[in-house]
């Protein structure tokens, strides 16, 4: 495999450009083509928790747009050194888990 090595102006460029992926990983920078997902067949289970993400996601934004909450989870994510996103989304698939589907869905 060819070695890539970034000026100091592209040093933390990431994302996609043009089908390509430009990523950071311990052993350095790594280049490589966009995977072709089009003709992936998902299994129920994956689907299944796609679902779930999405309806975490969607309960994230319903959290964030409320004031009183978004400031209460922000507290307890700086007081745990979370991410917010992690902490609310985390507590909803929690709470799915134990209720044996999405609560409130």
């Amino acid at each position: 495999m060819a070695k890539l090595t970034l000026n100091s102006a592209l040093k933390q460029l990431q994302g996609t450009i043009d089908g390509l992926i430009i990523k950071h990983t311990p052993h350095g920078p790594v280049l490589c083509r966009r995977p072709d997902m089009s003709r992936v067949r998902w299994s129920p289970a994956q689907l299944a928790h796609r679902r779930r993400m999405q309806a975490a996601a969607a309960h994230y934004r319903e959290v964030m747009a409320d004031p009183g909450r978004a400031a209460r989870c922000v507290a307890r994510a700086r007081k745990l050194k979370v991410p917010v996103s992690s902490l609310v989304m985390g507590e909803y698939l929690k709470a799915a888990g134990a209720a044996g589907s999405a609560p409130g869905v």
